[in-house]
Order: structure tokens, then sequence, then C-alpha cells
């Protein structure tokens, strides 16, 4: 337990150090301003969505909430629903008037606080596709920015060659990935964390490959990956907390490739986390 603590503390101090210096290496190469200007238009392009198609943002919200709490098919809610609403219908659970008047507002109760968590979750939801989906849309050009950061952290990190060690022996087939993906929304409740995890990681995911694909092989970037996950978790939460941010939000497609460039040339791993942190 306290390997585990210590490594993702480790994790969260290389993620804040690569935004640090995904923000100073944003000023050059004419990052800054290219950012910019296509994220107010990607900005103005999801509001419009929003305001547009409004109801079906709010039932995909909805959706990813029932699915965070109850599981794949919702049967957590309706089965406890079923009970509590049942329970003060007998005859033994009521044993009097008051008695059965106090079952039914515990029951009501549960069913309400039932309602107001997902309810909270689903507005979470509404927040977190919006900046999720921003993001995404960002990042469509960034194989033109991204160009332009490899070159300014190619010259922080002369004769960058693959991390030694590398071993991609370990991983798993990508149908199994996605099999076990697809168990895990059936567990209520791990079932959100999973989605949180996946929408954190997805864009940062989407630029890894090709930020080191001059350098590392395929294989030595899923084994690079595998083992940067931690960081790439916490990467991915700070970059959706910078969309918060007015102005600095502007500059998130040009820090998201300068942090991912960073990422990947320090060197950071859980492995050896323990170890040493270049």
């Amino acid at each position: 337990m306290t390997q585990t603590l210590q490594t993702w503390l480790l994790a969260w101090r290389e993620a804040f150090t690569c935004v640090g210096l995904g923000l100073r290496d944003a000023r050059h190469a004419g990052l800054w301003w290219r950012s910019a200007l296509w994220c107010m238009a990607v900005v103005a392009l999801w509001l419009g969505l929003y305001g547009y198609f409004g109801r079906f943002f709010v039932e995909l919200s909805a959706m990813l909430a029932l699915v965070s709490v109850t599981g794949l098919l919702g049967l957590g809610v309706m089965d406890g629903v079923g009970t509590l609403a049942s329970g003060p219908a007998t005859v033994s659970q009521m044993g009097n008037i008051a008695g059965g008047l106090g079952s039914a507002a515990k029951a009501m109760l549960s069913i309400g606080q039932i309602a107001l968590a997902l309810l909270a979750l689903a507005a979470f939801f509404y927040v977190m596709v919006f900046i999720v989906g921003t993001i995404g849309t960002a990042r469509l050009p960034l194989r033109w920015l991204l160009e332009r950061a490899k070159a300014v952290a190619a010259r922080r990190y002369v004769a960058w060659q693959p991390p030694a060690g590398l071993d991609a022996s370990s991983a798993r087939p990508a149908w199994r990935r996605r099999l076990l993906l697809l168990l895990s929304l059936l567990i209520p409740v791990w079932a959100m964390c999973v989605l949180i995890s996946y929408l954190l990681a997805w864009n940062i995911q989407m630029v890894y490959g090709a930020a080191a694909e001059e350098v590392l092989g395929a294989e030595q970037q899923a084994a690079l990956r595998r083992e940067q996950r931690p960081a790439i978790f916490a990467l991915g939460l700070l970059l959706c907390l910078l969309m918060l941010v007015p102005v600095l939000n502007l500059l998130l497609p040009a820090v998201l490739c300068t942090s991912v460039c960073h990422l990947q040339r320090r060197g950071w791993r859980a492995t050896h986390a323990l170890i040493k942190v270049e």
C-alpha cells in the first residue's frame, strides 16, 4: 500500500512538472497563438452543439451516470427501488400505521438519496463530456502542432533514445483489453472509475504514439504507455482542470503536445518510480 501511494505521488509530481514544462515551451515556435485561435473556434463549436442538441447531451450524461452507479443494465437501482417500494406494503413490516408510515418515509428518503446521487453524477458527466469533447476536437489538427512541439522538445533532449528495459511481452492482446473494459462496466461504482479514467486518459493516448513514432517502435510505445499509466492519468486530469482556467485554456492544444513530449522524453516509469525519477 505504501509503495503504491508513493508511486502515485511521484506520478502526480511528474505530471505537474510536465505541465509546467509544457507551458514554458508553448511560447516557442508560434505554438501559443495557433493554439489560441483554434481553441476559440472549438469552444464556440461545442457551445453551439450543446445549445442545439441539448437534450441529447442531457440523456447521454444521465446514461453515463446510470452506468457508473448501477452497472451496464441498471439492475442495481431497479432492484433497490423495487425492494424499498414493496417493503412497507407488507403487513408484517407495517405492524401498525405509525410503523408503516415510518418505513415508507425511510424508503422515500433512500429513493431520494439515489436520485440525488444520480443527478449529481449526471451533472458531473455533463460538464465532463463538454471538456473531453472540446479537448478531443482541439486535438484534430494536433499533428500540425505536434511537429512544432517535437522540434521544441528536441532542443532540450538531444540524442533522445528509447528508455532501457522496456518489456512489451506482458502486454495484453487488444481483444482481451476490450473484453475486460466491457466486463468492468458491469460492476457498480467501479464502472464510474473506469469511465472517468478512460475519459481523462483518452486525449493523451491519442497523441502518445505520434509524439514518439520517430524513436520508439509500436511495441515500445505500448510498453512505455503501460508503465507511464499513473502519470498519464494525472496529466489528463490536470489538462481537464486547465480547460477551466480562463486564458490558459486557450493554450490547451499546445500544452497537450508539449507536455506529452516531455513525459515521454523524461522517461518516468511506475516500475522504476521508487528508484529514480529522471
